[in-house]
């Protein structure tokens, strides 16, 4: 449920390429025969989005084709006003460079960035990390995540990757650059002893 509730949040913050990341993880880890369709076509209506949004009609009309099949079995997740934006993009493939796809809500919530707690949040930061292709943000995740288990709960990169996943603002990205490095040197320091 955390990569598909990460996967919404992103969506629904307009992170269309980053909110594949979660969702493609979530659907690939059932065996093939037994693989979610509601997600196959979430995954397949934010790749369509992305492309609307950057310019890529024709790919963009034949994944909102796709998804729109595919978006028919959801259950918990209300794809109806979804599934009619699809339907406009197929024969308007520039819609989404103009309009914003409706907000998708999980059995009647409407999920946002801030709604994400651990490990939900670590999810929605590394698929950000990843289509920033931010090798620190990505430690960061690793870092907030060892913090966790220890109990750590308050410590700065639990905090401060909470706040990047609400925020991608470039100041909390320099604190977690900033903390990514103190640890790396305490561990290379610890390490130098042995």
């Amino acid at each position: 449920m955390d990569r598909l509730r990460a996967g919404i949040a992103l969506y629904n913050a307009g992170h269309y390429l980053a909110a594949h990341e979660p969702l493609e993880s979530r659907w690939l880890e059932d065996p093939a025969r037994e693989r979610d369709d509601c997600l196959q076509g979430l995954i397949q209506a934010t790749a369509a989005v992305y492309k609307s949004r950057t310019g890529n009609a024709s790919g963009a009309a034949g994944l909102a084709e796709s998804a729109i099949g595919y978006l028919t079995s959801c259950e918990a997740i209300d794809v109806e006003p979804l599934l009619e934006w699809l339907e406009r993009l197929v024969v308007d493939p520039d819609l989404g460079t103009r309009e914003r796809p409706p907000e998708l809500r999980i059995d009647d919530e409407r999920i946002t960035v801030y709604d994400l707690r651990f490990p939900a949040a670590a999810e929605a930061a590394r698929a950000l990390a990843e289509t920033h292709d931010d090798a620190i943000v990505k430690a960061a995740v690793e870092y907030a995540e060892t913090d966790l288990a220890a109990g750590t709960e308050t410590g700065p990169f639990v905090t401060l990757t909470l706040d990047y996943v609400r925020t991608l603002d470039p100041v909390v990205r320099q604190r977690l650059t900033e903390h990514v490095q103190r640890r790396r040197m305490r561990e290379s320091d610890v390490e130098d002893l042995f």
